[in-house]
């Protein structure tokens, strides 16, 4: 009986033990490092997302996730010709084709905006000789917008071929003398590649900014100024002849707003003064998180939001 005893003993002994190295080897071996806190995501401005920039002052914004929708809710449109949604910059974007746009039969803040930022991707091909219209705020009684942002075709001598004329007409209804601008910038390394594009202006100082890829570049147009001017200062009259009036804050005669072309390519037309144009066409390149804020946004809060929808943040 004792020898049976001590026999039982053993055997249950070494299936215990078998039990433990079974037990041991499904266990990882331990690493310090997955027990360590994990790091958190770099902020930019001291931002961690773009929807924290400036909330209160974002009046409409379009992700284009599949539909041509406002989700701050203040702008709604109705689309023409053949528009459609690719790849952008973090999920769908807007692709734009010849004839094609959507029309805000309201204007929404675009007649209350005394101060302005525009932000959006673009993902443009060549201008293919015409002038590509990618927004309006419209002004019913005149041939040009009371706010145009469109491509027009670079210059012959560009030597790559790579560079698009990003163009800006303002109108100013305010009283000023010199109430409409024609702003040029030099957008290079453009072509068929995402570049994020914002365009600042500020009522209190009257300086307006053209950023590409968070950089701001030059402008040209603005009165006194020759060649291509960082953060040029638009005068509101003549500036050589002192005292100069500024431009100041923003009336715009807008009654209905564009997306993709111009206030005259639209069918029926959103100003009597023009009807299409032989020169002129609709965006048929991609756009992504079109943005709009009633006050210029500093040069901080523009390299934030672009570094973080660059990310999908």
């Amino acid at each position: 009986m004792m020898m049976r005893s001590r026999k039982n003993l053993f055997i249950a002994g070494l299936a215990g033990l078998a039990t433990i190295l079974t037990i041991y080897s499904c266990q990882k071996k331990f690493d310090a490092k997955t027990y360590a806190p994990s790091k958190p995501l770099p902020s930019y401005g001291g931002y961690n997302s773009s929807k924290e920039i400036e909330t209160s002052s974002l009046t409409d914004y379009f992700p284009f996730s599949g539909a041509v929708k406002d989700s701050m809710g203040n702008l709604s449109g109705t689309t023409a010709g053949n528009v459609t949604f690719g790849q952008g910059v973090s999920g769908k974007a807007y692709q734009g084709a010849a004839g094609a746009y959507v029309v805000f039969p309201n204007a929404g803040p675009g007649k209350d905006l005394q101060s302005y930022t525009l932000a959006f991707w673009m993902n443009s091909p060549k201008t293919d000789g015409l002038a590509r219209g990618i927004f309006s705020f419209n002004n019913p009684n005149d041939f040009w917008g009371s706010l145009d942002v469109y491509l027009d075709n670079p210059a012959p001598t560009d030597p790559k071929g790579d560079t698009l004329l990003f163009k800006v007409h303002m109108t100013n209804a305010s009283g000023v003398a010199y109430a409409g601008y024609y702003l040029v910038s030099q957008v290079a390394n453009a072509i068929n590649t995402w570049t994020h594009m914002v365009i600042t202006y500020d009522a209190a100082t009257s300086v307006i900014n053209i950023y590409q890829n968070a950089k701001p570049i030059g402008i040209s147009g603005v009165a006194g100024t020759k060649g291509y001017v960082v953060g040029p200062t638009m005068p509101g009259s003549d500036p050589t002849a002192p005292p100069v009036t500024p431009y100041g804050p923003l009336k715009f005669p807008t009654t209905e707003a564009v997306l993709g072309t111009w206030q005259f390519q639209t069918n029926p037309s959103l100003t009597t003064s023009a009807t299409a144009q032989s020169w002129a066409e609709s965006y048929t390149g991609l756009l992504d998180n079109f943005r709009i804020y009633n006050k210029a946004l500093s040069s901080t809060e523009v390299s934030a939001l672009y570094h973080l929808e660059q990310l999908g943040r």
